[in-house]
C-alpha cells in the first residue's frame, strides 16, 4: 500500500476550521515536521555473471516520460500507477541504470571488439500483484559497432523484460529486485553481444 505522507499533510492542513491563534500554531508546527525522504540507488557490485567476449559501452539510456521522476513508481493495476511518497531514487534512473550494467560489463579490454549499447528504459517499477510485489524492469535496447553512427542500423535491437519476485510491496526489496532483475538482464545482453558477426 502506498500512502502520500505529503498529500495527507496538505489535506489536514488545509482543512483548517478551529479559530484561535494557538491552535493553529500547534497544527501548522505539525505540518512543518513531514517525515524525511528516504533515497535509494541500485547495487552497483558486480554480479559477475555478465562476462561478455567483446567491450560493451553503455551510452545514454533515455528513461520513458513516466520514469523520470525520482520518486519510485508503482504499478497498482493494469491501468493505474503511482508513486510512493517518501522514497525516492538518489539519481536519475537515466544515471543510475547505466551505471549499474557498466559495472555487470566490466572494464573494457584492449585488443577486443566494442560494442555500443543504447536505448529506451521502458519500465523500471513495482508491480502489485496478488501474491507480493515484483519488480519490473523492461529496456528497450540497440547495439553497434563502435563508431557507428547513431542513426544506422543497429547490429540488434531487441526489448529485454524480467519480472522478479520483491516478496513484501517495500521499497529496499523492491530495490534489491530490481538490482537483481538489472544483473540477469546484463548476462543475457552479453551474450547477444557475443554471438553477434
Amino acid at each position: 500500500m502506498v500512502y502520500d505522507f505529503h498529500h495527507a499533510d496538505r489535506k489536514r492542513c488545509g482543512s483548517l476550521k478551529v479559530p484561535g491563534l494557538a491552535v493553529f500554531l500547534v497544527l501548522l508546527a505539525g505540518c512543518a515536521h513531514s517525515p524525511e525522504p528516504r533515497f535509494y540507488t541500485l547495487d552497483m557490485t558486480p554480479s559477475g555473471k555478465a562476462a561478455a567476449s567483446c567491450n560493451i559501452e553503455v551510452e545514454r539510456l533515455r528513461p520513458h516520460d513516466a520514469l523520470t521522476r525520482v520518486d519510485l513508481m508503482v504499478k497498482t493495476s493494469p491501468t493505474q500507477v503511482e508513486y510512493y511518497a517518501l522514497d525516492r531514487w538518489a539519481a536519475t534512473l537515466s544515471e543510475l541504470v547505466p551505471e549499474k550494467l557498466r559495472a555487470e560489463f566490466g572494464a573494457p579490454l584492449a585488443g577486443r571488439r566494442t560494442l555500443v549499447l543504447s536505448g529506451t528504459i521502458l519500465a523500471f517499477e513495482q508491480v502489485d500483484t496478488e501474491e507480493g510485489a515484483n519488480a519490473h524492469v523492461k529496456l528497450d535496447l540497440e547495439l553497434r559497432n563502435e563508431g557507428d553512427s547513431r542513426y544506422a542500423a543497429p547490429l540488434l535491437q531487441k526489448v529485454y523484460e524480467i519480472a522478479v519476485p520483491a516478496g513484501q510491496p517495500a521499497p529496499a526489496d523492491v530495490v534489491r529486485a530490481l538490482s537483481s532483475g538489472l544483473e540477469t538482464l546484463a548476462t543475457q545482453i552479453a551474450a547477444d553481444a557475443g554471438a553477434l558477426p
